[in-house]
């Protein structure tokens, strides 16, 4: 039965970020990723002028050579498979000297026998557009691989956290269908008090890291989403404080006959 039920909300989860990648690709800007791709097959092939001359000018010099030789031995790992956008950030200011824009793009780069993800800033100034800064790591797998959702070499944490989630929505629903059916006043105020569990819970579940919110409410007392199909899963948990005061105190708040008809 547990089976059946991890796998019902494992499919759950899944559909849940179903289409962010086509959605993130709608909020790019197709000039800044095109320069920053530009930027990065200079650096993977050591074309370091080149590189060189699309810094900032405030970043150019021996700093900024020491830095294009080390980008360039995470990524001079022949000609990459996939280049993906895995986050975008847009920013704007305005000043005395007009209007800038700097577009913070996260990549993901799948090579013949390796990862590397990281970031290229660009930045637009009344100078042109330049890099303001790049970084890049390797990675053993895809994030999407690091990142799935799967209950292999987890804790026994893992364990309750899921089975919290899983659990409590069950609770929230059998008492929310015992209070429909019970004949008692403020019926309906009952009713959103069972609904909504407080102070949530929430679990990075590849880092294990928990997070409370004390002011917080969570609708049938559980939640489960990523910021994006390369982030890892967030599951939340609330104290269901309705149901639970409902099912305890239910037989004192049934209404009699003689009280219904007075």
């Amino acid at each position: 039965m547990f089976r059946k039920v991890s796998l019902l909300a494992l499919f759950a989860l899944l559909l849940a970020g179903c289409d962010q990648k086509a959605f993130l690709q709608k909020f790019v800007p197709k000039d800044d990723d095109a320069f920053a791709r530009r930027f990065l097959d200079s650096v993977r092939a050591a074309d370091y002028t080149a590189a060189e001359q699309m810094l900032d000018t405030s970043l150019r010099g021996e700093k900024s050579a020491s830095g294009l030789h080390e980008l360039n031995g995470v990524l001079a790992h022949g000609e990459p498979l996939s280049v993906e956008i895995i986050g975008c950030n847009v920013f704007s200011n305005a000043s005395a000297q007009g209007t800038t824009r700097t577009t913070n793009l996260s990549y993901q780069i799948h090579f013949a026998g390796s990862w590397a993800v990281g970031n290229v800033a660009v930045g637009h100034t009344s100078g042109g557009v330049a890099v303001l800064a790049s970084r890049f790591q390797p990675v053993p797998d895809s994030l999407e691989a690091l990142n799935r959702f799967t209950f292999a070499n987890k804790s026994i944490v893992h364990y309750l956290v899921f089975a919290a989630c899983v659990t409590i929505p069950a609770l929230i629903l059998a008492a929310l269908v015992v209070c429909i059916r019970s004949r008692i006043r403020r019926k309906w105020l009952w009713i959103i008090f069972i609904l909504v569990g407080f102070v949530q819970f929430r679990f990075d579940w590849v880092s294990g890291h928990f997070n409370v919110q004390p002011i917080s409410f969570a609708l049938f007392g559980a939640s489960a989403f990523r910021p994006s199909p390369y982030a890892p899963w967030i599951l939340g948990f609330a104290i269901p404080v309705g149901a639970i005061i409902f099912l305890v105190s239910r037989r004192k708040l049934l209404v009699d006959d003689a009280t219904q008809e007075a």
